[in-house]
């Protein structure tokens, strides 16, 4: 599926019920032509998918709607259909040549596994044995397997880190670490996170910047530009949704990340602590942005994505329930918060 039929499924994403991301050429959703089962809300039968010489289509196994994408579309927004008309006839129409398809044969290794860079000296949690602790802490939090390769372990964390930043942290009692990489779109690695797998540490996470002057940011090396973007708070919480970032603490305005992108393409994703002052703050600012927010039901009692997922809920559901923005992001934010 082309990257302008996957823009402008991303753009429908939040407008649809029951919207999940099956495969890079599949797309589930509450159908909303017939409004699927009137008796079963859970029902989604309607389906995006992309199908030899004909291209992406829609059907219904409900109603037995069947037509193309921009006739899907026009059901959504008329407006979004002229639009994709338009990006359609500029692509069809473009004067540049199109580059041409990368030689595999001459792919060049990523920076940061090249000789002896630092993430060379770490095993990916993927490649540990079934039964290792760090594996083991990893499935425990239901982290999904097709992630694992973008984690480490390193057994002595702090003299891992002072063979990057020569001094940096005491070697004394130095303990074993999920490494967290933060790696840029040309693959390049420019900081981390490590994480304590001891129950109450003194320092849960430790963030080490090896190029100071980029931001905080985890995803960038996986995320898809023309597509919904998604963004967090924390790494791990990132590996659980579709197309997500995460700012690792940090306050960074998205529009440094893809500054040519629509504000309404990105969704912000804070914990759920209506009483932390700073979150609401976050969600406050992004709203002002322009930005797409998930404000969390009122009886939801967990922090983050993480419990959710260990709780058995789908928070990849909830939060297209419920994501806001503009003037009903301001007044579900009211009634959300609790300072």
């Amino acid at each position: 599926m082309d990257w302008i039929d996957q823009k402008y499924i991303g753009l429908i994403s939040n407008r649809v019920q029951l919207f999940k991301r099956q495969s890079n050429t599949s797309y589930n959703m509450r159908c909303p032509i017939c409004g699927d089962s009137k008796t079963n809300k859970h029902k989604a039968r309607g389906y995006i998918i992309e199908k030899p010489v004909v291209g992406t289509i829609y059907f219904c196994h409900n109603c037995g709607a069947s037509m193309s994408l921009a006739n899907f579309l026009s059901h959504i927004d008329s407006d979004l259909t002229e639009q994709y008309k338009r990006d359609r006839f500029l692509e069809k129409n473009a004067a540049e040549e199109k580059p041409p398809a990368p030689d595999i044969a001459k792919v060049v290794i990523p920076k940061y596994l090249q000789g002896n860079e630092p993430l060379k000296a770490l095993k990916k949690i993927s490649q540990l044995a079934h039964d290792h602790p760090a594996k083991l802490y990893v499935q425990k939090r239901k982290i999904p397997s097709a992630s694992h390769f973008k984690l480490f372990y390193a057994p002595k964390f702090n003299a891992w880190v002072n063979t990057i930043i020569p001094e940096k942290l005491s070697e004394e009692h130095d303990q074993p670490r999920l490494v967290i990489p933060f790696i840029d779109k040309a693959g390049q690695l420019f900081g981390f996170q490590g994480r304590s797998f001891a129950k109450n540490p003194a320092i849960r996470y430790i963030t080490i910047m090896i190029d100071p002057m980029k931001h905080k940011v985890f995803g960038l090396d996986t995320l898809d530009p023309y597509g919904m973007v998604w963004c967090v708070e924390g790494p791990i919480d990132s590996l659980f949704l579709p197309n997500c970032v995460a700012m690792a603490g940090a306050d960074v305005d998205l529009n440094t990340i893809l500054p040519n992108k629509p504000a309404n393409e990105f969704v912000v994703i804070m914990d759920n602590e209506p009483r932390n002052e700073q979150i609401i703050k976050r969600i406050e600012k992004s709203i002002e942005r322009g930005y797409n927010v998930c404000i969390w039901p009122d009886d939801l009692p967990y922090k983050d994505i993480n419990d959710m997922v260990l709780a058995g809920l789908d928070p990849e559901a909830i939060i297209r329930d419920n994501i806001k923005s503009g003037l009903s992001a301001l007044a579900a934010l009211t009634q959300w918060k609790r300072i």
